[in-house]
């Protein structure tokens, strides 16, 4: 994080005297848009979620034909016809007809509001290679090599010219919110990432009363005193100087919020989510307690000065049995009462209306199933773009004739036709217009599917 803008921040926000908040009378307007990258790591299949229709002599009848095993259903047409018409919507766009996952709901809903657009055939990284994927994806570069790990994220470099801070939501910070070292052009800076793993409990220890004088408590106030004293006496100029500055200023940072969120009692939906045993609780309660976290920063968004957050959601590797692994992951995220609808039920409009989620992992899957009722990977993929902001529908050929011709070889691919230049400098442009040229310079050499237009995804 800036932190010098950060204390300039709070202190102008008034953080200090515990302004009301969401669950209060008033609370801080979100004064800039912000992009929440969702990260899939694993490879998620969204042609499970997303199915194409089934239909005599048609793509989606050889499509349920050679997915079956993955969907655990007999390879018989009869059962391929019950599956669609029992346990998915039916929806479409005017002009693509698909399925869409009953266990996730709340996506439906979203759907039918104008408010989430489907971009296909995307370009999902250069191997089968995880880490790589994952890596050129954080990074929005396609030409990034196995050992350019240092190189900046696209969340950071967007900050970079955007201003503001990116959230790293998840227990560690994914490569994409590092931005760009100036002085390093193979190198990355943290300097403006806030990470967040639990943001109850983002202040330095302090003891609970009563606990002043027990060993923790009287640790953790020599260190403070030492600090502050080490402080005084440094010049200036000292090559020290920044560790204990840090120390100073991380803990204004958690004081301001640890006082900010006592205003503001953590809404019981939301705690469910990672509460066992709660009547919404997800199966992964790391990832609602990523949703606590999100819903914390926005809270603070005037302290912690928010354009860019990341989460992160695993389990999409589905080798196996994928019917049963991916689809309690669909309905974690996108299910009624889950983690996307319980937190946008919570958020104050003003504030969901400044959102845009990005949904998608470091490639997609095989357009046939394997042999142990799971799908391998693949090449190309989807990505969700979820946002009251978002003018929905399906972009790019959701199931191209084409495929047909490629079932019969060993490992079928989506064909990649965009590069994540254009869909990622789209968003960055809805979050700072101008960005994108700058956090995406090769933009206009990139491969774009035709007839796509991306400067359309907003309203």
């Amino acid at each position: 994080m800036n932190r010098r803008h950060l204390i300039k921040a709070a202190m102008a926000s008034g953080v200090l005297a515990g302004l009301p908040v969401f669950g209060s009378v008033a609370h801080p307007v979100l004064r800039n848009r912000v992009l929440v990258d969702v990260m899939l790591p694993g490879g998620p299949d969204f042609r499970h979620l997303m199915p194409p229709p089934f239909e005599p002599d048609t793509v989606g009848y050889h499509h349920w034909k050679v997915r079956a095993s993955a969907h655990n259903i007999s390879n018989a047409p009869a059962a391929w016809k019950r599956r669609w018409n029992q346990d998915y919507f039916h929806l479409s766009d005017g002009q693509t007809t698909f399925g869409l996952l009953k266990k996730a709901g709340w996506l439906k809903k979203m759907w039918d509001a104008g408010k989430v657009a489907i971009v296909n055939n995307v370009v999902g990284g250069t191997s089968r290679d995880h880490a790589h994927c994952q890596m050129i994806k954080n990074q929005g570069n396609l030409s990034a090599g196995t050992n350019d790990l240092g190189r900046p994220g696209w969340g950071g470099r967007l900050v970079s010219v955007a201003g503001g801070n990116v959230l790293a939501l998840t227990p560690i910070p994914l490569s994409f919110c590092f931005g760009p070292d100036p002085q390093n052009p193979e190198g990355h800076s943290n300097a403006n990432v806030i990470a967040v793993a639990n943001s109850r409990k983002i202040r330095l220890y302090h003891p609970p009363p009563g606990r002043e004088n027990s060993y923790p408590g009287r640790l953790a106030r020599s260190l403070k005193a030492y600090y502050a004293a080490k402080r005084q006496e440094m010049a200036p100029n000292s090559i020290y100087r920044r560790f204990v500055d840090m120390e100073a200023q991380t803990r204004f940072f958690g004081e301001a919020i640890e006082q900010r969120l006592k205003t503001v009692p953590l809404p019981a939906s939301i705690e469910g989510l990672f509460t066992k045993g709660s009547a919404n609780s997800l199966r992964s309660k790391q990832f609602g307690g990523q949703i606590r976290n999100l819903y914390d920063s926005l809270v603070c968004s005037d302290i912690v000065d928010i354009r860019v957050a990341s989460m992160s959601f695993g389990g999409w590797d589905t080798h196996k049995n994928q019917r049963a692994h991916i689809e309690a992951n669909l309905e974690d995220m996108f299910g009624i009462g889950k983690a996307f609808d319980t937190l946008f039920q919570e958020l104050p409009a003003e504030v969901a209306d400044k959102l845009v989620f990005l949904v998608g992992g470091e490639f997609g899957r095989q357009l046939k199933a394997n042999g142990d009722n799971g799908t391998d990977h693949g090449q190309g993929t989807s990505f969700l773009i979820i946002g009251n902001g978002v003018k929905g529908g399906v972009i790019g050929e959701m199931f191209p004739e084409g495929e047909l011709d490629r079932l019969e070889k060993p490992s079928p691919d989506i064909r990649g036709l965009t590069e994540y230049d254009h869909i990622f400098g789209a968003l960055c442009e809805w979050v700072s217009p101008g960005s994108s040229r700058f956090v995406f310079p090769n933009q206009a050499a990139a491969k774009l599917e035709k007839w796509v237009n991306l400067s359309r995804l907003f309203r």
